[in-house]
């Protein structure tokens, strides 16, 4: 799992990254100044954004994963 992370502003949430666009579509609808966010493998202590999080556990829960809701 990796995390896009707006660094320069203490109170970005971190958005789930997979491969090509977050889970809650920020990234290309252009809803994020692209420039300005970089990956991480954490969190890195940030609130994790809420769309991209109910995104994944639907997911995850229409295909079974046990580990659906836990971050």
């Amino acid at each position: 799992m990796k995390y896009l992370i707006n660094t320069n502003k203490p109170t970005s949430k971190a958005h789930l990254w997979d491969d090509g666009d977050t889970y809650c579509k920020m990234y290309s609808t252009g809803g994020m100044r692209k420039k300005k966010y970089k990956g991480f493998d954490s969190p890195q202590n940030r609130e994790v954004c809420q769309m991209c999080q109910s995104v994944w556990n639907e997911i995850h829960e229409f295909t079974g994963d046990k580990n659906a809701y836990r971050f």
